[in-house]
């Protein structure tokens, strides 16, 4: 398997050593992504900006995912080469996960590239902190494939995230800009026109209360709520449990009837429409605190999740009057309006980015500036301001 991986490296890096030989094209900015087959919220923002900015950015997006099964790896060999094209002949690379080509090949000295991860913290390991766990990567796969590697800036949430991006992504805290995604700039402008979606959309939900239920990704599970299903009162009228799975994850749709999906509108709008939140160890919480929405936790499996994968936050020390192992005190609590909002406002001061300014300008700034000018002098005229 190890020599099979190493042969690839060198059959990508020959292939590549060849489209070099095009020049590069100072007005493209290619975007990549292997979250999902379509482009992000985060995408399509900072696609928008740039265009408004800069006249004549032209924009590649690739987004494909990768699953276990022929059909699908089949597709991702092509959207790798189709990939390695853009990369020979762009000037700005956006990524917001790992994408095996950007890490692998040895590119042009003009191209930057920005890593956008597409979750706002680091709440539970990932990348290097997780290698080995069986939520993880392999070591072989990540040594052999450079997991994370020729990255020249990664877009970080707050701060206090930065020891956990850097043991993540293995890098120096020098190249994270601490600046936030681009979809958090929707969250705050577009409340009421979320509002408005989700009434249009579902109008006979106008007025009830609305408790979003919004667990983390596990790899290789299917989601199962029954246990929230169970403990919830669907007698009453006066409030909705809406279950949104991560976009990665398969769900068990028996196991939430006569729960709502609302999966007609994307989790953005649900967040800004909802009165309370309830995840585990996901990053939702970050969203949700940028929106002022209390947050529950119900860490079921903790014990498992913690040998097979592994937190950066311990939840019961940032929120220690706000985590259940059992749904039925959860929603009695929720009922009765318990909340610590001492807890919630310590942390979202710890771990909130700084929310002056739009992240999407100061990303799409940064964009242009490498675009124009050496991306050395671009990033530390940029970097210079978040200090």
């Amino acid at each position: 398997m190890k020599i099979a991986v190493i042969f690839l490296r060198l059959i990508l890096n020959f292939i590549y050593f060849f489209l070099k030989l095009f020049p590069t094209d100072n007005s493209k900015v290619l975007f990549l992504s292997r979250q999902s087959d379509t482009p992000s919220e985060d995408f399509l923002c900072l696609e928008a900006r740039l265009r408004e900015l800069k006249p004549g950015t032209k924009t590649v997006m690739i987004t494909r995912r990768a699953d276990n099964n022929f059909s699908s790896l089949l597709g991702f060999a092509g959207a790798t080469l189709r990939s390695m094209y853009h990369l020979a002949t762009a000037r700005v690379c956006i990524l917001d996960a790992y994408w095996p080509a950007v890490s692998v090949l040895k590119h042009k000295k003009q191209l930057t590239v920005i890593q956008l991860w597409h979750a706002m913290g680091k709440i539970k390991k990932s990348g290097y902190q997780s290698v080995g766990k069986k939520l993880g990567r392999s070591e072989m796969i990540a040594k052999q494939l450079r997991m994370h590697r020729n990255y020249d800036v990664i877009i970080a949430g707050g701060k206090a995230f930065n020891p956990f991006y850097c043991a993540s992504f293995g890098v120096d805290e020098s190249i994270l800009y601490n600046v936030g995604l681009p979809r958090m700039d929707s969250l705050r402008e577009n409340r009421e026109k979320c509002r408005e979606l989700f009434d249009s959309t579902y109008p006979w939900l106008r007025g009830k209360k609305i408790i979003l239920y919004a667990p983390t990704f596990r790899k290789g599970h299917i989601l199962d709520a029954s246990a929230m299903r169970d403990a919830f009162d669907f007698e009453r009228d006066d409030r909705i449990l809406v279950v949104r799975r991560h976009p990665n994850q398969q769900l068990r749709l028996q196991s939430i009837r006569p729960a709502l999906t609302c999966s007609k509108l994307p989790t953005s709008v649900l967040l800004s429409v909802c009165d309370c939140v309830i995840t585990d160890y996901s990053a939702i919480t970050i969203e949700a605190a940028i929106l002022g929405k209390p947050v529950y936790f119900y860490p079921f499996d903790y014990e498992d999740y913690i040998a097979h994968n592994g937190l950066n936050v311990v939840l019961s020390d940032e929120f220690p009057n706000s985590v259940y192992r059992d749904p039925g005190e959860l929603f009695a609590a929720i009922d009765r309006g318990d909340y610590d909002w001492e807890s919630y406002r310590r942390f979202c001061d710890k771990y909130l980015p700084d929310l002056s300014g739009r992240a999407t300008d100061k990303i799409a700034g940064l964009i242009i500036k490498c675009m124009e000018k050496d991306k050395k002098d671009a990033i530390s005229e940029c970097f210079a301001g978040q200090n």
